[in-house]
């Protein structure tokens, strides 16, 4: 989830907004904003434009920063949308809305972000928020200030981030990728949206005819096997050569291939996906509420005796006892996980969204 700060200016990378039409981005005919605060709840106070109803236009000028990408401007302060100093802390809700052409009905999207104190900040967007921490009972600021629960969301975002072998929000990267020798090139994350492509050390963008992009989150789920395949309007016959498609392939080379875009394994509305979300609140939560160390042990509780299942085995003269686990035989924890937790759902989430090992797309010899 984004978070700003009170004072904090908002930028291209924190706040902003893609829209695409068939995973290319694209201009829209308007784009406006609105911010609600809804700490107290939904459906929350128009804070921004003050004139309740109103939109901040920003599908022109400085809030327009690239094609098809968008970011919450300020147009009357000439600066990106500042929380002010006052701002409620807590969760905000920013809404979308747009249209594709003038004669096009408006359509709307809604995406929450975070207000701190002013000292707080987010090296990266985080997947749940302080107020997520707070709202399973978390609520003691003395033993778990903001800095402390943020610190930890980060920590342990990093972790599913790692263990996943991918990230749940959007990122704007430009990559240079290794030519195949193929028609098909394919990435260890879902693509969200292309900018644009530049094959076989081109310095000109390829025509957005002649590729497409398997992003579909519906089915069939492309986020399991994202990839761009090149196409070609020419008619494939016998008299073609074998192994080919048209005339177009991301030829053999050292990171010939340039691509712009956006990638992460998000929703349809670009949201993180909810069990991620449920295990990174339940993987803070613990390890908040087991701190590493102790000041003083002596104030603990005396420790409860310890749970064990039905005897198995008992020896009289050698003084043997055994007992079986309580509750059945544990299952031996999956390895590349043992010792960060014992939480079995979140380890069957991580499971789940962990992506596919990258193997290396088959190549062909490209004789012309």
């Amino acid at each position: 989830m984004p978070a700003l700060a009170r004072g904090q200016e908002n930028t291209t990378a924190i706040i902003n907004w893609f829209i695409t039409v068939n995973g290319i981005l694209t201009d829209a005919y308007e784009v406006g904003y609105r911010i609600f605060d809804i700490t107290g709840g939904l459906p929350g106070a128009q804070i921004f434009p003050t004139t309740p109803g109103d939109y901040e236009e920003v599908g022109t000028g400085a809030g327009h920063f690239s094609v098809g990408s968008y970011y919450a401007y300020d147009n009357g302060n000439t600066q990106g949308w500042t929380p002010s100093l006052t701002e409620s802390i807590g969760t905000h809700r920013i809404e979308w809305r747009w249209k594709i052409s003038a004669g096009a009905p408006f359509q709307a999207s809604f995406e929450d972000f975070e207000v701190l104190v002013e000292s707080g900040g987010s090296s990266a967007d985080t997947y749940i928020s302080i107020t997520d921490v707070r709202n399973e009972g978390l609520t003691d600021v003395v033993a778990y200030p903001d800095n402390k629960v943020l610190a930890a969301i980060e920590t342990w975002q990093a972790f599913i981030d790692r263990a996943c072998r991918q990230w749940f929000v959007p990122k704007a990267l430009i990559l240079q990728v290794d030519g195949t020798d193929s028609d098909a090139i394919h990435f260890g994350v879902p693509i969200i949206a292309i900018d644009y492509i530049k094959i076989n050390d081109s310095d000109t963008e390829l025509d957005p005819s002649l590729y497409k992009v398997y992003s579909a989150v519906r089915y069939p789920n492309d986020r399991q096997n994202p990839r761009i395949k090149l196409v070609s309007t020419d008619e494939v016959g016998i008299y073609v050569q074998p192994l080919t498609y048209g005339d177009l392939i991301f030829r053999k080379g050292r990171k010939n291939q340039e691509i712009k875009g956006t990638f992460g394994y998000v929703e349809e509305d670009g949201s993180v996906p909810k069990l991620i979300k449920r295990a990174h609140l339940k993987l803070v939560i613990e390890k908040l509420t087991n701190p590493i160390y102790v000041a003083d042990p002596a104030s603990m509780p005396v420790s409860p005796p310890p749970l064990v299942g039905p005897l198995l085995e008992e020896v009289t003269d050698g003084h043997k006892i055994k007992y079986a686990q309580a509750g059945g035989k544990l299952r031996e924890r999956a390895p590349g996980l043992s010792g960060i937790t014992n939480d079995q759902e979140i380890l069957d989430i991580v499971k789940l969204y962990r992506a596919p090992l990258g193997v290396a797309t088959p190549a062909h010899l490209s004789i012309r």
